[in-house]
C-alpha cells in the first residue's frame, strides 16, 4: 500500500507539473504586445513607402535632365538613362509591394484587435481563452475555424509580400538611410510573423494534435512489434514441435 501511495503521489506530481508547463506555454502569447509590434512595423513600412517613392521621383527628375541635356555622348547618355529608368521601375515595384504589405499589416492589426476584444469580453485569461479555442477548433466549431482561417490568411499574405520585398531589395543598392529602415522593418516583420504563428498554433490546438498523433503512432508501433514478436514465437514453437 505504501508503494502504491508513493506511485500515485509521483504520478499526481508529474501531472501537476505538466499542466503547469502547458499553462506557462500558453501565457507566452500576449495579443497586446503583438498589436504594438504590428503598429511599429506599420510605421516602418510607411517610412519605406515614402523613401522609395521619393527616390523614384528624384530618379525621374535625373532621367528628364538627361533627355534634355545636349553635347553629351549619345551612347553613354543612353546607358545612363537605361540604368536610371531601370532603378525607377525597381523602386516603384518596391513601393507598390510595401504599400500592399502595409494594407495586410492593417488587416492583421484589425484581426488582432478582434481577438483581443473576444478575450476581454470572455472575461478569461489569455491562456484559458486559447485553451478554449483549441477545444472548439478540435470540435470543428464553425466560428473558431473561420476566425483561425482569417488569421492564417493574413499571416500568409504578410509572409509572401515580405519575401517579395526582400527579393526586390536584394537586387538594389539602397542608400544607408533606406538600408537602416529596411533592416528595422525586416526585424519587426519577423517578430510579428513569429508571434502570430505562435498564436495561431496555440488557438488551433496544433501542438495537442501533434501529441495525439505521436501517441497514436507510438501505440501502433507497439502493437506491430507485439504482433511480430508473437508471430516469431509461434514459428519457433512450430519448428520445435516438428523437430526442426
Amino acid at each position: 500500500m505504501k508503494r502504491l501511495f508513493v506511485r500515485l503521489a509521483a504520478a499526481a506530481g508529474l501531472t501537476f507539473f505538466a499542466s503547469q508547463a502547458a499553462y506557462a506555454q500558453l501565457t507566452v502569447i500576449d495579443p497586446t504586445n503583438l498589436i504594438q509590434n504590428t503598429i511599429t512595423a506599420l510605421k516602418s513600412i510607411k517610412t519605406e513607402v515614402y523613401q522609395d517613392s521619393n527616390i523614384a521621383y528624384q530618379y525621374q527628375m535625373m532621367a528628364n535632365q538627361i533627355l534634355q541635356a545636349t553635347n553629351l555622348d549619345p551612347t553613354a547618355m543612353k546607358a545612363q538613362y537605361d540604368q536610371i529608368t531601370g532603378d525607377i521601375d525597381k523602386y516603384k515595384q518596391l513601393a507598390s509591394t510595401a504599400t500592399d504589405l502595409y494594407g495586410d499589416l492593417q488587416d492583421g492589426g484589425q484581426w488582432l484587435n478582434h481577438v483581443q476584444s473576444l478575450i476581454s469580453r470572455s472575461g478569461k485569461s489569455n491562456a484559458q481563452w486559447f485553451a478554449d479555442m483549441a477545444s472548439l477548433y478540435n470540435q470543428r466549431d464553425k466560428q473558431a475555424t473561420q476566425l483561425l482561417q482569417t488569421g492564417n490568411s493574413v499571416m500568409t499574405h504578410i509572409q509572401t509580400l515580405a519575401k517579395r520585398r526582400e527579393d526586390l531589395q536584394s537586387q538594389m543598392a539602397l542608400t544607408p538611410t533606406a538600408q537602416a529602415t529596411a533592416e528595422l522593418t525586416t526585424h519587426y516583420l519577423d517578430i510579428v510573423s513569429s508571434q502570430m504563428s505562435d498564436m495561431l498554433q496555440l488557438a488551433a490546438g496544433k501542438q495537442q494534435k501533434e501529441a495525439q498523433q505521436e501517441s497514436a503512432s507510438n501505440a501502433d508501433d507497439k502493437n506491430k512489434a507485439a504482433s511480430a514478436k508473437a508471430f516469431l514465437e509461434q514459428q519457433e514453437a512450430e519448428r520445435a514441435a516438428y523437430g526442426f
